[in-house]
């Protein structure tokens, strides 16, 4: 099986820009995730936000989804401040909390549907 969903992790100081697109699969995401926990550690402690981009993400498998919700649950033991996630539509970000019950775990968190609004809450978070 292949890798279904692109994705990329960059960490600017202390702001991990994640992106995600497509439809993703376990593959996809087992990498995805293991990308952002490695940012996360190079951090070495260190207090960070999360700029989730999710304007073309269409969907996961529920094998992708299970996946996800067991890295939200280590994240939420991070050192992370807060998180915002960008959706094009509300309806996108119902459905991924309805698959992955830690995503309303996270502590500080709210979705967006304007990346600059986005930017503007996390900053204001940081």
């Amino acid at each position: 099986m292949h890798e279904h969903g692109t994705f990329s992790v960059v960490l600017e100081g202390n702001l991990l820009s994640i992106s995600l697109l497509g439809t993703f699969n376990d593959i996809a995401t087992l990498s995805a995730c293991q990308q952002i926990k490695a940012k996360v550690e190079s951090l070495n402690g260190q207090a960070f936000g999360i700029l989730l981009n999710c304007i073309g993400y269409e969907g996961s498998t529920p094998d992708a989804h299970k996946i996800s919700n067991k890295y939200l649950l280590w994240l939420n033991k991070s050192n992370y401040i807060a998180l915002a996630s960008i959706y094009s539509q509300r309806i996108y970000a119902d459905i991924v909390k309805n698959e992955q019950a830690a995503l309303v775990e996270l502590k500080s968190r709210r979705e967006f549907t304007d990346v600059q609004e986005a930017k503007l809450w996390l900053i204001s978070q940081l």
